[in-house]
């Protein structure tokens, strides 16, 4: 796509749909409390994430490969559409099971709105450009994880909770029309056989295994026979899955792309950043209330300069990958990872919010350096005709890696939690100042020690996996990124 007025306002359609999915994704946890005290439901609370979270991670393989072969702007305006319409419906819940169904819905358009929004900056920029624009599209959505849960408290408490979910709707619409008028796109004539055995396999396979860590652990424990049902149903699914990507025609998930080292690693080092950036954004604000006692405004803004870093780190990478290559970015991302993970793990009960904060800034620094050139990598790996799927194994790789970590090391948290307190004291109480004032001083000082002592062990585990990321970028092949681009991505 040539420069001009259609590129810019295209650019400015894609914007708005990213900033609505990952805005979407942060300010309804505001706003959910008082959606539990209106529908009531609580034991089924977590239901509203895990519903989105399933179906937005494990339709990503789905919806880039649709993009590859019926192209971009069909599968993002369905996709739109489909977000919509969840968000509507949710907006008119009744009950919290409704709400669950419609946060499924969302969530499976919110799959394919944002692999395809990426898949689209790398189709109409040049190899040149597409590093500044990738970090425009990190900082959107870095910003909206800021603005998110504040939009939605503010929404809630002035307007409804409902109206978290109504306000996509006019946004979604222009973003829809925006694209349907202004990019002019002429995919390639030919028949197609979709790979539905493979969608089902994975989807089958990753919704098991995610519900294993999510539900399965704290519902029947790690050794009952239903979570290790789960957990074999999903390795069958597994191997049904590569089974069938090898003998596919049109294989959801090419198995050859990983071949390409540029294309393994880059996936294996968005396997961490995921680790790494879910599991923050669970665990830190729980040490600023748990450990610091700290507020819930508190624990947003101990987060804040992670999302500062980001685009920072972002910006910069994607301007000079294309000069300097790849490699040098992800092992500087990788370095800055550990530093700010074992800053983090140094924090304790008498540090204040101050040196939380600057391990999150250097945290956010390390996934912005890493982020952007194994996604430019990637992209510019492959032809126009298998960039969506390949752009979309980075999403959903990524996603997979976060949340699978933020569930193995939230059932390790509880579990030591259990150990350390007992049955007796609900460690939920920490986390909440009008619990914490009728607790007798011993049982605070224990249970904020024995907080304070698992998080310290996750904070550990999480500067391992970032160690395991600079081993990543240092096997990642030098050069520049032109010596590493498909011949058909040079010439864009």
């Amino acid at each position: 796509m040539k420069p001009g007025r259609d590129r810019q306002l295209v650019t400015a359609a894609l914007v708005l749909g990213m900033f609505l999915a990952a805005l979407e994704a942060t300010a309804v946890s505001t706003a959910m409390p008082t959606v539990v005290a209106d529908l009531g439901g609580v034991a089924r609370y977590s239901w509203v994430f895990s519903a989105y979270l399933l179906t937005s991670t494990t339709t990503v393989p789905m919806f880039g490969k649709l993009a590859d072969l019926y192209g971009r702007r069909r599968v993002y305006l369905f996709s739109v559409v489909v977000f919509m319409l969840g968000a509507a419906l949710s907006g008119t819940a009744t009950s919290l099971t409704q709400l669950i169904v419609w946060r499924a819905l969302q969530g499976l358009g919110a799959g394919g709105v944002q692999p395809v929004t990426i898949t689209l900056v790398g189709d109409i920029y040049t190899l040149e450009e597409r590093g500044r624009m990738q970090g425009l599209f990190s900082g959107v959505w870095a910003v909206s994880s800021v603005v998110g849960p504040a939009a939605g408290g503010f929404i809630t408490e002035m307007l409804s909770w409902r109206w978290v979910f109504y306000l996509n709707v006019p946004f979604g619409l222009a973003s829809a029309i925006m694209l349907l008028l202004f990019l002019r796109e002429e995919p390639a004539r030919r028949e197609h056989r979709l790979d539905v055995t493979g969608t089902v396999s994975l989807t089958l396979a990753v919704a098991l295994l995610l519900l294993a860590l999510l539900e399965g652990s704290e519902l029947w424990g790690w050794t009952d026979v239903r979570t290790l049902a789960m957990v074999a149903g999903s390795g069958v699914g597994l191997v049904w899955f590569l089974a069938q990507e090898r003998r596919a025609p049109e294989p959801m998930m090419p198995l050859e792309l990983f071949r390409n080292p540029v294309i393994a690693l880059s996936n294996l080092g968005s396997v961490v950043i995921g680790t790494l950036m879910f599991c923050a954004s669970a665990f830190v604000p729980m040490f600023t209330q748990g450990v610091l006692g700290g507020t819930a405004i508190d624990a947003g803004m101990t987060l804040a300069p992670m999302s500062i870093g980001w685009p920072v780190g972002s910006t910069v990478s994607g301007w000079m990958a294309v000069r300097w290559g790849y490699r040098p970015f992800a092992i500087v991302g990788a370095v800055a990872g550990v530093a700010g993970a074992l800053l983090l793990s140094s924090a304790h009960a008498g540090s204040g919010t101050g040196l939380v904060m600057a391990s999150m800034l250097v945290l956010g620094l390390g996934l912005g350096f890493m982020a952007t050139p194994y996604l430019l990598a990637v992209q510019n790996a492959v032809p126009w005709r298998r960039r969506g799927v390949a752009t979309s194994s980075v999403q959903f790789f990524r996603t997979i890696g976060g949340a699978v970590a933020v569930a193995a090391l939230g059932a390790v948290l509880n579990a030591h939690l259990a150990a350390e307190v007992g049955a007796g004291t609900d460690p939920n109480a920490a986390l909440q100042a009008s619990l914490r004032a009728t607790l007798a001083p011993e049982t605070l000082t224990r249970l904020v020690g024995a907080l304070d002592g698992g998080l310290h062990a996750v904070y550990l585990v999480m500067a391992g996996m970032a160690a395991v990321a600079v081993f990543v970028a240092l096997g990642f092949p030098g050069g520049s990124a032109l010596a590493h681009a498909h011949e058909e991505a040079r010439g864009q």
